[in-house]
């Protein structure tokens, strides 16, 4: 089979995946400028903020045990062998999940203290737990189903998911009028039901079986995801916490000029009111409430900014989709074409694809952003409402680094292949490190845009230090003179863009995209049709 059938095969998978991300977050985007519009901007930052802390604690409660089921699986084969791998994790998964979850509702305060959210919002806590819980039982069947090559089913399960979230939120919202409560109830609900449809590929492989020794060869393999995975969602996401600590005057010095301070100060006042209310009677003394409500109301300008924040980076859905399909099909991708005899430059072709569509979605998003925040609504606002418009300059820096984050996940073949899981440490603590010392200067002096240019640099810097690491152990002859034209070329087509008036004219937009798009096609054809040909032997 040549390259280009192989890459097709892929971009195949990579649709079907996609139909459950794409199909299923169109559903979900229009629900994202629900809350932006309904909710005020720090109600949103909240919700941020704790969906911040489930992608954190995601990782915790599944420590690898996805990317090991599937190694373990493939090797297993199928029949018995792949039952005993599949119970094992599951055994394992929900004996943690019920332990982690118990942590949560024991220590809901101190949680909810490094959560950075104010005890009025403390009872989401128990709503993210059963979230977390029934996610965590979910991953290994929908990994199944990714491994046996069965999208259609992995699709309409994810579709069952995101329509039933959307469709109680709406309810909740709308017809009962709940609060920012009305998300997290909505995702209980639908991660449950999720779980109960899966049921078949749990009653068809789950057996009443725990493999000790399998499992310490499960837990050495996939553990090594937690630090890294702990340290990459740090690089990753850091930046709202940093957020989250501007002061009032910090964020009146960046943003004075583009917001209205007036309304934001009452917003303050009303919070520090509710404050002094909820801890009347508590028995605290005068100078911890004093501190407690200042807090509350300091806290309203932060979170102000988080939620401008994180509501302008909806806009980048279309690159965090297209990375998001092509993480779901790659991995089975590259473990089945591994022992194909040119499977290096498939995966080099591969590095190239990405590049080229990914740098397409990234111009296209940038030029439109605008017009994509200005889409008129019935009730006479827009898409995402003019108080979050100062956020729309960090959009381009943020498509960017989720194109980097594609990289990362191209790279992780050869990681994943030579069992070297530790780069994927490696990686990701020098990254949320260098994140970290970015944000601490960054952020201070230039607010959103020092967060995501941070975030930016730190996952460019560990997708490269990956591929550095890997190349000593899976040499793979990636295409870098056409995927460097290509980073060069979009830059240069953004910097003319952004400095020359004349070319913001939708037509002009059209036709740049379209001669990158062109240009890209050209770099991908180059090399994708030749075929290996069997040796003097026979052999291929």
């Amino acid at each position: 089979m040549s390259v280009a059938q192989r890459l097709k095969k892929l971009a195949s998978e990579t649709a079907i995946y996609g139909i459950s991300s794409v199909v299923g977050r169109l559903i979900n985007f229009p629900l994202a400028f629900v809350y932006i519009n309904v909710f005020d901007e720090s109600d949103y930052g909240v919700v941020g903020l704790v969906y911040v802390a489930v992608i954190f604690l995601n990782i915790l409660f599944t420590y690898g045990m996805e990317a090991a089921y599937m190694k373990f699986a493939t090797d297993a084969g199928d029949g018995p062998g792949r039952q005993r791998v599949f119970s094992t994790v599951i055994w394992s998964l929900a004996g943690t999940a019920a332990l982690f979850t118990l942590l949560i509702l024991v220590f809901r305060d101190a949680f909810g203290d490094l959560v950075g959210v104010q005890a009025q919002w403390y009872h989401l806590l128990y709503l993210t737990a059963g979230i977390l819980a029934f996610d965590t039982l979910a991953v290994v069947p929908f990994a199944d189903l990714r491994l046996e090559s069965r999208p259609w089913r992995f699709a309409a399960l994810k579709l069952v998911n995101i329509g039933l979230n959307v469709g109680l939120n709406l309810v909740l919202i709308f017809a009962l009028d709940w609060g920012i409560e009305a998300v997290f109830v909505a995702n209980l609900a639908a991660s449950g039901v999720t779980l109960v449809l899966l049921a078949p590929e749990l009653l068809a492989k789950l057996r009443p079986v725990f493999d000790t020794s399998l499992w310490q060869n499960l837990v050495r393999f996939g553990l090594p995801f937690v630090p890294g995975g702990l340290a990459y969602m740090l690089a990753d996401r850091v930046n709202v916490f940093f957020l989250e600590a501007l002061s009032p005057a910090d964020v009146v010095r960046l943003y004075g000029a583009d917001i209205d301070v007036d309304r934001l100060a009452t917003q303050a006042a009303e919070a520090g009111a509710a404050a002094e209310a909820r801890l009347a009677g508590s028995g605290m003394s005068p100078v911890e409430m004093a501190a407690q409500i200042a807090e509350a109301s300091d806290a309203a300008y932060s979170l102000y900014v988080v939620g401008v924040f994180l509501g302008v980076l909806k806009l980048s859905i279309a690159v965090v989709l297209f990375t998001q399909m092509f993480r779901f099909a790659w991995q089975p991708f590259f473990l089945q074409h591994a022992k194909d005899a040119d499977a290096p430059r498939l995966f080099a072709k591969v590095f190239t694809v990405f590049t080229s569509v990914g740098l397409s979605i990234t111009l296209a998003v940038s030029m439109f952003a605008q017009e994509l925040a200005s889409i008129p609504l019935p009730n006479g606002g827009t898409l995402i409402p003019k108080t979050y418009w100062i956020a729309l300059p960090v959009l381009p820096l943020a498509l960017l680094a989720y194109v980097a984050q594609g990289w990362y996940y191209t790279f992780s073949a050869g990681a994943y292949l030579k069992e070297r899981t530790r780069y994927f440490i490696y990686c990701a603590v020098t990254g949320s490190a260098v994140s970290i010392a970015l944000n601490s200067v960054l952020v201070p002096q230039f607010g959103m845009l020092g967060a995501v240019g941070s975030t930016c640099i730190s996952f460019i810097g560990m997708a490269l230090m990956l591929f550095a690491l890997v190349q000593r152990v899976y040499p793979v002859p990636y295409e870098w003179g056409r995927v460097l034209t290509l980073v060069v070329l979009a830059a240069g087509l953004f910097a003319t863009w952004a400095l020359v008036p004349a070319a913001q004219i939708w037509w002009t937009e059209v036709a740049i995209l379209a001669g990158f798009a062109i240009v890209g096609l050209v770099l991908i054809r180059a090399g994708a049709n030749t075929r290996i040909l069997p040796d003097a032997t026979g052999t291929v």
